[in-house]
Formats: C-alpha cells, structure tokens, sequence
C-alpha cells in the first residue's frame, strides 16, 4: 500500500515496491532501510520513465542488495531466544570472556558457554521457589533434576520424592517456571491431576489458571 504521509509515495516494479519522494536535490539516490524497503530520493522534475529506466539498469544490485537482506533477517530470527519471557538477540563470538545480558542482546563465547549459563541460572531459580514452595505447603523433594524434555515442562516422581524440570522452562516468565514448581511438588502428595490435586494448587496459587494459559503452545 502506497504511503500518503510526508510526501512519500510507492510505485511496483520488477515484481517489488518503491518508495519515494521528490527533493531538492541534483541526483537520484537509492537505498534499502532497515525495514527491508526500497526507498528512492528523486530530483524535481526528474521523468518517472527515467526512474525506471534507472532501476532496471540496477537490476542485478537490486536483487543481490534484496537476498543479502532476508539472508541477515534469516540469521537475526535463527538466533532470537526468550531468556525469562523476554526475547533477546544471541551473540555468539569466542572473543567474549562470559555470556552477559544486555539490552535486548546476550553476549557469549559459544553455545556451549551458553548452555552453562543457562544451568547455573536453572539451578538458582528452580531452587529458590523449590524451597520456598516447600516451606509453604510443607511437601519436601529430595532431589532436583535439570533436563533437555521435549514433551513436559516438568514431572514428579512422588514415591522417590523426585523433581525433574525441563531447562526451556527459562524461556517463560518467572511466574510461569514457578507454577510448574508448584504443580510438580503437588504431585508428591497427589500423583494424578484430580480435582484435589487442583484444589490444593489453588489454595496456593490462586491465579494458577492464568499461568498456565502461558503453556499452551507446543514445544518446538
């Protein structure tokens, strides 16, 4: 759709939009912005002919200019992660001492760095609501697990007294990955999802049905 604001104006050709706008200025000028839009700035009184004339000669940059673009917007989206419900830009460069949180932006040396950066944030939080859900309800695990799952956020193994959470739990929200820590310890006192088992989460937690509406996805 052309734009009607500030003067900007479109047009279609070779099977893509431009952009432009009329300005005091001597010669044509072409660039891609970042939004992956061609944007033209046209002398006044330059022929629309001529314009197009000129983007056919520049076909062949055109077109490279166009794939180097999506092939770094397919890079950008291939390294886009959630870090606690917030979504980051992951920097991978082995000149990184240690993986740091910037804005919008994590910083580490490689992804297996990465993944020790992630199990030791695992270990703290899911420990941390661990023991303080079991001083609330007064059920005790007596060991904790941190696994790759590809079905479960979490699971319990209530007569060994077992915890086992999945580590993309990090990717939700710290209301999310505390809901699943409670959910998991309930089932040390109800193995299955009954209506005391629910109940008693609710005593809880009462807005639990909210944090759970943020599980309905699939896993990837």
């Amino acid at each position: 759709m052309a734009r009607q604001s500030s003067g900007v104006k479109s047009f279609y050709f070779l099977d893509k939009e431009f952009f432009y706008q009329v300005k005091n200025i001597k010669s044509l000028r072409l660039k891609l912005n970042e939004k992956g839009e061609f944007y033209l700035s046209i002398p006044k009184f330059y022929p629309l002919e001529k314009v197009k004339e000129f983007l056919a000669k520049n076909e062949d940059w055109i077109q490279k200019t166009w794939q180097n673009f999506e092939s770094k917007q397919k890079n950008i989206n291939e390294n886009e992660i959630y870090f606690l419900g917030k979504k980051y830009l992951l920097n991978l460069n082995e000149n990184f001492k240690k993986t740091q949180i910037l804005k919008g932006e994590i910083k580490s040396a490689s992804k297996e760095d990465f993944e020790k950066f992630l199990r030791m944030n695992a270990k703290i939080i899911f420990s941390f609501y661990l023991q303080k859900w079991s001083e609330k309800t007064g059920l005790h695990y007596t060991h904790l697990s941190i696994k790759k799952m590809k079905t479960r956020w979490g699971s319990c193994n209530h007569k060994k007294g077992y915890i086992n959470l999945n580590l993309k739990l990090l990717e939700k929200s710290l209301k999310a990955i505390e809901y699943v820590i409670l959910h998991e310890l309930a089932h040390l006192k109800f193995p299955n999802h009954s209506k005391e088992f629910y109940g008693f989460i609710f005593e809880f937690m009462s807005d639990f049905k909210d944090r759970e509406k943020m599980f309905k996805i699939s896993f990837k």
